[in-house]
């Protein structure tokens, strides 16, 4: 709280109306305060109308975004409404006033065609994170565009990871003579000459479920100790909801969570609640040397941690079909590679030497492994199909059956074999006539 009575004190600073502001910050619910509170102090309540909007990258960033600005202000400040759905955003603009909105640039399109939100009211818009969202497409861009063209008005705040070449152009056609503020910290520190940074995986989750991705990974790699490190209080006490719920308790010190810089705490496994924000936070805790360390990332995470990690990142697959197929895959390469390192026998390759004149020596290898799973699946589904069940034996004194007379093995309810179509519509001879091919019983009787 007193850092964010901190930032209000600067926002007094600003001139009533908005200028073009760059801010150069990581993507951390710190950096929403910093640059929004500013904006926010500026809002005036009587004058109505949306006087702030926020574009975002998605839905979830824009929840992120509400969700920050409530925990730091409290329900009676100004709130920014989330726009997750322009439909259901109508329904909120057209029962009361909405001071600030935050949503992507499609949905907050939507609401200026629908004339909800008013152009001539709007005072500063704010794009965050703006490589992210340039990112997104060319439809993104587009609609990033179409809402700027539509606020003319509008002061604009740009804040973005870091500078690029994209940035200072989008700055130059947007928010030209805007004053830089919030260099965020790029210089990671100076390492050992022969230290490498070791292999980052990363469990891919949804931003909202970091708690239960938490809970799986711990089950899934069990490791004898690990530290888990949250960026800011809500995430720390999520953290720790979440162990407590699995069984740990404050005293145990293989599993601790802890906020911000994790120092020199040694630990087996380290976890990123969230994904680390600076190259210097990811290398303080390579320097540990911990066996492996591990993000929850969202996906639209994923590319800016793998910058951070300069490459050296991978996917984390936990234990369930897809790590089932890969293990089984992993399987048949190792023998393939014992294989091959024992030496293929000149016969085997001299019969597939035909064959390289039509398709590639990729291509053989690959239909030879189709042949052998095939091979192996149809053994496996013999080993689990039952054995036939053996015919019964013959009492003593029977016959085997297939050594009976055909009277025997003939079903009754069948005509016989050689019989005149006539006979066999008409039905058995002893209902017709009393001999083959004579009168009728009854005509004799008669006579």
């Amino acid at each position: 709280m007193a850092e964010l009575e901190e930032i209000g004190e600067r926002a007094t600073a600003h001139p009533a109306r908005a200028q073009n502001l760059v801010y150069t910050l990581p993507h951390t619910t710190e950096s929403i305060a910093e640059f929004l509170t500013p904006i926010l102090s500026r809002v005036d309540p009587s004058a109505g109308g949306t006087q702030v909007v926020v574009v975002t990258r998605d839905a979830e960033t824009a929840l992120t975004i509400s969700e920050t600005i409530l925990r730091l202000s409290g329900p009676a400040a100004i709130e920014v409404v989330p726009i997750t759905s322009a439909g259901r955003a109508g329904r909120i603009f057209r029962s009361r006033p909405v001071l600030a909105v935050a949503g992507t640039a499609v949905e907050l399109s939507g609401l200026v065609r629908a004339s909800l939100l008013k152009a001539e009211a709007v005072r500063t818009i704010a794009v965050a994170w703006v490589d992210d969202i340039l990112g997104e497409g060319e439809e993104t861009v587009r609609a990033l565009e179409a809402l700027l063209g539509e606020l003319t008005d509008a002061g604009r705040v740009i804040v973005a990871r870091k500078a690029t070449p994209a940035l200072e152009n989008f700055v130059e056609r947007y928010a030209r003579r805007a004053r830089r503020t919030g260099i965020a910290e790029t210089v990671a520190p100076q390492l050992p000459v022969d230290y490498e940074l070791p292999i980052i995986r990363y469990l891919t989750v949804a931003r909202s479920a970091r708690s239960s991705g938490l809970r799986k990974l711990l089950d899934d790699l069990d490791p004898p100790s690990a530290l888990i490190v949250a960026r800011d209080e809500a995430a720390a006490s999520e953290a720790t909801q979440t162990l407590r719920t699995l069984g740990y308790h404050q005293d145990d010190k293989s599993i601790n969570v802890i906020r911000g810089e994790p120092g020199n705490a040694a630990a087996h496994t380290v976890i990123f609640y969230q994904p680390p924000v600076t190259p210097a936070e990811l290398q303080r805790v390579a320097v540990a040397k911990p066996v492996q360390i591990v993000a929850l990332a969202a996906p639209g995470e994923v590319a800016w941690l793998r910058e951070l990690a300069s490459g050296s990142l991978a996917p984390l697959n936990l234990h369930g079909p897809e790590r089932r197929a890969r293990d089984r895959d992993e399987a048949v390469r190792e023998e393939l590679r014992a294989v091959l390192s024992r030496g293929v026998p000149p016969r085997e390759v001299i019969s597939l030497e035909p064959l390289l004149r039509e398709f590639d020596a990729t291509e053989l290898a690959a239909a030879a492994l189709h042949i052998l799973e095939r091979e192996r699946a149809q053994r496996r589904a013999a080993e689990v199909s039952p054995p036939p069940a053996p015919r019964p034996r013959p009492a003593d004194g029977e016959r085997p059956r297939e050594e009976r007379p055909r009277s025997d093995r003939r079903d009754r309810g069948a005509p016989p074999r050689g019989r005149p179509d006539s006979v066999r519509r008409g039905g058995p001879p002893d209902r017709q006539s009393g001999s083959r091919g004579g009168a009728p019983r009854r005509d004799r009787d008669r006579s």
